[in-house]
């Protein structure tokens, strides 16, 4: 458990593996998190926003799936995809959208990699347009491999970190 502070409130922010019994509450939760970027990029094919139940709980049977609690509270989830012993996928992380630009992501992220110290290659991807996490991941030691293009409206880049 992590405790920090925001604007003078005292957080506890604790990271799980995810039981099947929270897949309702956290897909709420995805669906929310990705929302404007459905309504954005009418992506309806791979959008988190468009996630039905089944395919969730297949996600937290068949990946490496965390619960992030605040206070007790769960109020968002990673999804992380093995791809080899040394390389990891950050498929997912998302935050219920009212408690987002608190500093949260930056703990989340730096626990997660802590989890995984034989990690020695992390990646991911996100949306080309979407500045802030570009920012927050480059921040991190992302470095942009390559852009695709799922739509007309939506391209997306892949991002790689490789760890000494």
């Amino acid at each position: 458990m992590i405790e920090m502070y925001f604007r003078g409130e005292c957080m506890n922010l604790n990271i799980t593996r995810t039981k099947m019994s929270e897949a309702e509450a956290l897909l709420k939760i995805q669906r929310e998190a990705f929302l404007s970027d459905l309504k954005k990029y009418k992506d309806y094919d791979t959008s988190p926003a468009a996630e039905l139940l089944d395919f969730f709980k297949y996600k937290l049977n068949h990946s490496i799936h965390y619960t992030i609690f605040l206070n007790g509270k769960i109020v968002g989830g990673i999804c992380i995809v093995k791809i080899t012993d040394i390389h990891y996928r950050l498929f997912r992380i998302f935050l219920n959208p009212a408690i987002q630009n608190r500093g949260l992501g930056s703990k989340i992220l730096t626990q997660i990699e802590k989890k995984f110290p034989h990690v020695k290659e992390w990646s991911l991807d996100t949306p080309k347009d979407n500045t802030r996490t570009r920012h927050f991941y480059e921040k991190f030691g992302y470095k942009k491999t390559k852009e695709f293009k799922v739509n007309d409206r939506l391209t997306l880049i892949e991002y790689e970190k490789k760890i000494k």
